[in-house]
């Protein structure tokens, strides 16, 4: 009888299981309708936590149910950027429970309004992508065993603070026509919480003139906002790659997380392309060089190879042979192997117009294979193109026996290019650190990487070098094993005692084999950008903008990045939050610095490479001019004993004088 009824109420059981989704589909219904979806509008530059309805509501411009209107400013050949954030706002001081509707974001195409000009063809319109926000739960801080309040990222007194760093915060950038991801992180949350990141990228050959699209955000079937995106498309042209970034990235890791290695390796070239950025190789073969031959001539970033962005058919700057010294010691076999590598290079079609360089050891100072490698190839014959030798090193420049001095972030100072120039030598920057330049870390504000690309600028830091783009395994000495990085941001340790979140990590991975495919894997051959990786993008299009406001008016252009940025590189003080973090604590800084250069922007020239080095020289000179380097504690130790020394010797001095008046008052008396 047992079996019976238990095989009788098999069907029962069935129709509940059946119907359970779609009631609790209603009943998210029922939650959302019983509340208020509000729906923000949020400047790029800022990012905002999970859950902290305060600061969304401060930051963030409302957009009413039906009607309103996102406009955007932008200059040909740029990719500006909003979010939009949608909630559901209850009656009570939480948000109205919604765990299981998930929020869409769709845009129809951007039209040319009447102020176009009329042409034969359609004019190119901007293009928008739309990405969904994923959220990470950061639990735990950067740190330093010895000094926790150190990090790789910053200086105990630059170190921003917890009650700002640790939450739900977003990263990951998933391509929001992908199913799946969405409806589970709104619901791990536990309350209704979406948030969108949309790109606006305005062709280099759209027209001036003004561009409307409709746009419809829903929660659950229910409607959040309608709106229109209007873009003000502005004559000028934005430089590509204003200031020089590369990032470097691993094909073996590409290849052990994701699979495809051959075109996940395309992918991420063009992605970082598509942001400014050059993708640097460990470039140790001749196969390599085969391999990725279009992306060294361009032709990897055009039409032809499904790029669609700026700098079609624009090649990388700077390329490195055994990047972080894997050539090893210079020899006649690895000097052969360099050689080969070089003279593939030299055959490609175009020519390749990259700065070349031996990347002879990693921060190994006192290691002799820099100098060795540059004897070796003074003593060779010639190669087929000019090889410099490079190494990341904090000695002074002028001390390293190199082409090219890459300096930790931390010890660059204003006056380095200029000193290594008259030894004949060039510096870049290497990574970054608080507060005298952004840092990759995930727990510091982002936008301290789009502070780069103005300190770039106004510093004469010939190119700026990040260390890793895919770091997902952890495998440094000391590291402790591959992480899912849409879950856990704890993904570096050495044996220093130093641990980072997310350092290393500018991409995600589209799809994740091994331990981590039942997580987080969208089935992609390819790679997500981060927030942190827009920022490096939105930092390197504002010194393009500062470039063309200081083409026309270099004193005023200079004014407002000293409002910006206050103190950069060695103007600032190493134990003080980095100056472009003492605005208020919500709202863009940098925003309406970009607005008052834009309105600088008259000429519609293009900006040549000449023009762009005499600007930079005057930025640069300018800077140093105006603003002082900043004391060091053992220079401010000093300078205060010497204060404090002759305050107290006028005070003996206007004592010793009080008494000889004292003196001489009684001897009068007396006479």
């Amino acid at each position: 009888m047992n079996i019976r009824r238990r095989a009788r109420s098999r069907p029962l059981l069935a129709a509940l299981v059946l119907s359970l989704p779609l009631a609790l589909a209603a009943q998210a219904r029922l939650a959302i309708a019983a509340a208020q979806l509000r729906a923000l509008v949020v400047d790029d530059e800022l990012r905002i936590r999970r859950g902290d309805r305060e600061t969304a509501l401060r930051a963030g411009n409302p957009l009413p149910p039906d009607g309103g209107t996102v406009t955007v400013q932008a200059l040909r050949g740029e990719t500006a950027a909003f979010q939009l954030i949608v909630f559901a706002d209850g009656a009570g001081s939480e948000p109205a429970a919604d765990t299981a509707a998930a929020a869409t974001l769709s845009m129809e195409p951007f039209a040319a309004s009447r102020t176009v000009a009329p042409a034969q063809a359609p004019a190119p319109a901007p293009r928008a992508a739309i990405f969904r926000e994923h959220f990470v739960t950061v639990r735990t801080r950067s740190f330093n065993d010895h000094w926790p309040n150190e990090s790789l990222g910053w200086t105990a007194g630059a170190r921003p603070p917890d009650d700002a760093m640790l939450g739900d915060v977003p990263d990951a950038l998933i391509p929001a026509d992908l199913p799946g991801g969405a409806a589970d992180d709104a619901a791990r949350a536990g309350f209704a919480w979406h948030a969108f990141w949309i790109d606006v990228f305005v062709p280099e050959t759209a027209p001036p003139g003004t561009f409307t699209a409709r746009a419809t955000s829903s929660v659950g079937g229910q409607v959040a906002a309608r709106f229109s995106v209007r873009v003000d498309v502005q004559p000028a042209a934005l430089p590509f790659r204003a200031t020089s970034v590369f990032a470097f990235y691993e094909p073996e890791r590409l290849q052990r997380r994701i699979g495809d290695g051959a075109a996940v390796e395309r992918q991420l070239w063009q992605l970082l392309h598509a942001h400014h950025v050059d993708a640097l190789p460990p470039l140790t073969s001749v196969a390599e060089v085969d391999r990725l031959a279009d992306a060294f001539t361009g032709a990897l970033f055009t039409a032809a190879h499904g790029y669609d962005g700026p700098g079609a058919g624009q090649p990388p700057q700077v390329l490195a042979v055994g990047t972080y010294g894997q050539l090893g010691d210079p020899s006649p076999v690895t000097l052969a192997r360099a050689r080969a590598i070089v003279d593939r290079l030299s055959a490609l079609r175009p020519p390749i117009r990259a700065d070349l360089f031996v990347y002879a050891i990693d921060e190994t100072c006192r290691s002799p294979r820099a100098a060795d490698w540059k004897k070796m190839l003074a003593g060779a014959p010639p190669l087929a193109l000019p090889l410099a030798v490079g190494q990341t090193c904090d000695d002074p420049p002028e001390k390293q026996v190199v082409d090219v001095a890459l300096m930790p972030a931390q010890a660059f100072t204003r006056a380095m290019p200029g000193a290594a120039r008259a030894h004949g030598r060039r510096v870049w920057v290497y990574n970054g650190s608080l507060p005298r330049t952004g840092t990759l870390l995930l727990d510091a504000q982002p936008r301290g990487l789009l502070a780069n690309g103005w300190i770039a600028a106004l510093s004469g830091a010939g190119r700026w070098f990040y260390w890793e783009s895919t770091f997902w395994d952890d495998d440094n000495r000391g590291g402790r094993g591959p992480i899912d990085p849409f879950a856990n941001p704890v993904s570096f340790h050495n044996t220093d005692g130093d641990t980072a979140l997310l350092d290393g990590v500018l991409v995600y991975p589209g799809r994740q084999t091994g331990a981590f495919a039942g997580a987080h894997s969208f089935g992609v051959s390819g790679v997500f950008p981060s927030v942190r990786l827009k920022m490096l993008r939105r930092g390197i299009e504002d010194a393009g903008y500062l470039m063309l406001a200081a083409r026309e008016h270099p004193d005023e252009a200079a004014r407002i990045a000293l409002q910006a940025l206050p103190a950069i590189a060695d103007e600032a003080p190493v134990d003080r939050p980095p100056s472009w973090e003492s605005a208020p604590a919500v709202g863009p800084r940098f925003a309406p610095a970009r607005a008052a250069l834009r309105a600088l922007i008259t000429r519609a020239s293009t900006m040549t490479d000449a023009d762009r080095d005499r600007v930079l020289d005057r930025l640069t000179a300018q800077r140093r001019a105006t603003v002082p380097r900043a004391l060091t504690r053992g220079q401010r130790s000093i300078r205060a004993g010497t204060v404090a020394g002759t305050v107290a010797l006028l005070l003996l001095l206007a004592a010793a004088v009080a008494r000889r008046r004292a003196t001489r008052r009684r001897a009068r008396s007396l006479a």
